[in-house]
């Protein structure tokens, strides 16, 4: 039986979940729940019997394997796959890189619901940007991908990271060749490639419709 993936009908958290089920050539099944009231109450009826520890959208079910937090499936996907680092030192990198990338992803996340005064807001936001995405650049340096040569499950993450802060303000990325080359380098990728130029891929929307961007 293949794999379940169930979340909210935008990018947003499984978007790097999906990618990776791709690039694996993962068969899944995708359960989408819309936001409308009646759509809603979809998620609402299955929530109380999927047998999920802790209820909540993204979930993943595949056999036995019963898990939610997108970050969690990530990393069971990463070790199932042989997708994480093969040392110590490695897996340091990748925690380091994982947290980042989640820490990049949150900022526009609370930017854009959370904003008492959006345009003010955004305003101070992009002045920080510039220099954040310069910290990942120097962080990668002259690596294909944040362990080097080979692709990890924080790569899937941290491109998504970056993409979403790219399709918000994409002059913050101009002049930032590293970067700039890291998301060309993923979406060339073959499968992932074959994904996103396909019927299926959705580069829009990122985030619900109350979102003040994004949705």
């Amino acid at each position: 039986m293949a794999p379940v993936l169930g979340y909210w009908n935008v990018r947003g958290l499984t978007s790097p979940i999906r990618n990776l089920l791709h690039f694996t050539e993962t068969e899944y099944e995708e359960k989408l729940y819309g936001f409308r009231d009646e759509e809603r109450k979809e998620w609402l009826a299955d929530k109380s019997t999927l047998d999920l520890d802790f209820p909540n959208l993204p979930y993943y079910i595949d056999g036995n394997v019963k898990l939610t937090q997108s970050t969690a499936i990530l990393r069971y996907l990463g070790r199932k796959f042989n997708l994480i680092g093969d040392n110590e030192e490695q897996t340091q990198r990748l925690d380091l890189a994982e947290q980042q990338a989640v820490d990049l992803r949150m900022g526009l996340i609370r930017l854009v619901y959370f904003s008492s005064n959006f345009t003010q807001s955004k305003e101070d936001y992009l002045k920080m940007l510039p220099g954040l995405i310069k910290e990942f650049s120097k962080f990668l340096g002259s690596n294909k991908w944040v362990l080097g040569e080979k692709i990890t499950y924080v790569d899937f993450l941290l491109y998504d990271a970056l993409d979403f802060n790219r399709l918000f303000d994409a002059k913050s990325f101009e002049g930032v060749d590293i970067v700039n080359a890291y998301l060309t380098r993923f979406e060339s990728i073959p499968q992932i490639n074959a994904y996103m130029t396909g019927g299926e891929y959705k580069k829009l929307p990122i985030f619900s419709p109350i979102a003040s961007w994004g949705g």
